[in-house]
């Protein structure tokens, strides 16, 4: 379990192979999250032992290995494998711990995996060159629960599994999952792929380092790495000494502004609110890292450059949770119902508040969004898409995908296309049904729709009949025609019928998208608007907001000017076109035949 989201899908597994799997003889949970809750929450007798049996600590390949010998062995006394924490007569016990020194070299083994059903529109397999960090940050518990000293793999060995992985299945893009993927190694990486003339595609974190230059940068470029995630936590010399990066300012400048004139793509991460910063200080780096996503689109030409942030999370086993003194924090008590608990709360002596912190979080995340819709501008080439992971910017990147277009794509009734077309899934559409809607969604546009799932079970069987407009129409069933021309419109169904593309509305009739809701204001108190198909955003005034609802049923530019006319209300043709084009290059309004 590598994470908090997979707790309930585990147990859930685990209580059902008790239950319907008799031969299966025992049921191990193991990963960095799962050690961390038996180290730091499991004290006594906890019911998760009614479906499991044990639990593996830290590094998994010695005391999985010991493990099975020991069950083959027809043991049952488990004393003797390491790192395992087990139950025992109504108590827990945590074996003696080793620390491993080697590195698992063996190349990954993906069969079985339906890796062709995965939201990607190219295979991305992860690979790994080190195991645990070198560094000891205040604020995270990953030394703690990985176990072992830092080690590496040779860097031969490295490109050698890429070169058989991407033999095997055909990948070329590879995720580093490093804790840190050092900087020389990079580079050295970077000499390996570029000796062999070989394809391939890339991306890592990796920390700012004063030994990463232009040079350097350029190298690893040529190698195809296409992003490199930077843990910048903060620009702020006083609380980087505070939380223990072993990061200067002045690094942190160099190596953004090389990398991105390298044509290298940077993901920031960092936090607000870790002890003692102050709002101050918390701006300033929000103001940075506003600053370094502008200069990478505007001067640079890389419009892919990302960042993640959230407030600091005090959690259990990191150094500021072990010495709270010593950054001048008091831990809250958990209550009974938070056993599990990994974030514990806190109150700061001096510096942001928890609740200061999550606001000034919750409050830039949404003006960074709007930010990028209000001033993206004519000259500028801005992503308008929020993506749903960020490992689709590596694709886009990969693949240079431009999001500004000048042409809007018509959506067509299916009355007016042939009766004997038929309609089929997009091959890079898949459907997911999520209790009680069945979700679209293409890999390729990243376009996402939902319908409810007694809509999807009529199209899935029309489907099935490999069925054509006529019998669709022959339905009567408004509902499901409707949902059907806004999948044909998003290319989540295709049809043999070429989609029309124009460049202006052409007297077009507009509608209103089904798919759209208001996420917030901007600080000039404009109505953001989110498709959530396309996730496209647009930034209105009142006005034009209530404008919007003669849009509900399909009309023309012509005819909402004849309605205010009528009303009395005297129209701006220049700002009257400005909000049709704006509301249709989000996907507000829709061109409609």
């Amino acid at each position: 379990m590598s994470g908090c989201f997979q707790l309930i899908s585990a147990v859930t597994l685990a209580k059902l192979i008790k239950e319907e799997c008799p031969s299966v003889k025992h049921v191990s949970l193991g990963g960095n999250y799962i050690t961390r809750l038996a180290d730091d929450c499991m004290k006594e007798w906890h019911p998760f032992f009614e479906y499991i049996d044990s639990i593996m600590m830290y590094d998994g390949e010695e005391p999985l290995a010991r493990l099975l010998e020991a069950l083959d062995s027809g043991d049952d006394n488990l004393d003797c494998v390491p790192n395992l924490c087990h139950a025992k007569g109504g108590k827990i016990y945590k074996n003696h711990r080793i620390e491993q020194t080697f590195i698992n070299d063996t190349v990954p083994d993906f069969d079985g995996f339906a890796l062709s059903k995965y939201f990607m529109p190219e295979l991305i397999l992860p690979v790994y060159s080190s195991r645990q960090c070198f560094n000891h940050c205040a604020f995270c518990t990953i030394p703690g629960a990985t176990g072992g000293c830092y080690r590496k793999m040779p860097i031969s060995r490295v490109f050698e599994i890429m070169c058989r992985l991407n033999e095997k299945y055909g990948t070329r893009v590879f995720s580093f999952v490093d804790e840190t993927f050092e900087g020389k190694r990079m580079e050295q990486l970077a000499d390996e792929i570029n000796a062999s003339g070989k394809t391939f595609f890339w991306h890592g974190e990796t920390r700012f380092s004063p030994t990463l230059s232009t040079e350097v940068f350029n190298k690893i470029y040529q190698s195809g790495c296409r992003q490199i995630q930077f843990g910048l936590e903060s620009y702020n010399q006083r609380v980087l000494d505070l939380m223990k990066k072993n990061t200067r300012v002045d690094w942190i400048d160099r190596n953004v502004h090389d990398c991105l004139n390298a044509g290298i793509p940077v993901h920031l991460f960092f936090m607000i609110g870790f002890p003692t910063e102050t709002k101050e200080e918390a701006l300033n780096t929000l103001a940075y890292t506003e600053n370094v996503l502008n200069y990478s689109k505007q001067v640079c030409g890389v419009p892919y450059s990302t960042r993640g942030f959230t407030n600091f999370g005090l959690v259990m086993g990191s150094d500021v949770w072990n010495h709270p003194d010593k950054y001048g924090v008091s831990v809250m008590p958990k209550s009974q119902y938070e056993d599990l608990r990994l974030e514990v709360d806190y109150v700061s002596g001096t510096g942001l508040t928890l609740n200061e912190a999550k606001s000034l979080s919750d409050e830039h995340h949404i003006d960074f969004y709007m930010q990028e819709v209000i001033n993206g501008s004519d000259t500028i080439d801005l992503p308008q898409r929020l993506h749903i992971s960020e490992v689709t910017w590596i694709l886009d990147s990969i693949h240079a995908v431009r999001y500004k277009g000048h042409l809007t794509k018509v959506k067509r009734r299916l009355t007016s296309l042939n009766p004997a077309d038929r309609i089929w899934l997009d091959s890079k559409t898949s459907v997911v049904l999520v209790e009680p809607f069945a979700y679209f969604y293409n890999s390729e546009y990243h376009h996402v729709y939902a319908v409810s799932q007694l809509v999807y079970l009529k199209l899935a069987r029309l489907l099935e009949a490999d069925c054509s407009i006529s019998l669709i129409l022959d339905q009567g069933d408004l509902e499901l025609t409707r949902a059907i021309e806004e999948l044909l419109h998003y290319g989540l169904l295709n049809t043999n019928i070429d989609a029309d593309y124009v460049m202006h509305d052409n007297g077009f009739q507009l509608v209103k998208s089904s798919f759209v809701k208001e996420v917030g204001r901007s600080k000039e108190g404009l109505r953001v608007l989110l498709s959530c198909a396309t996730h496209r955003m647009c930034a209105v005034n009142d006005f034009s907001f209530a404008l919007l609802s003669l849009f509900e049923k399909p009309i023309t530019k012509n005819e909402v000017r004849d309605i205010l006319k009528k009303e009395g209300l005297s129209t701006n043709e220049e700002q009257l076109n400005k909000l049709v084009d704006n509301c249709m290059k989000a996907d507000i309004l829709q061109l409609i035949r």
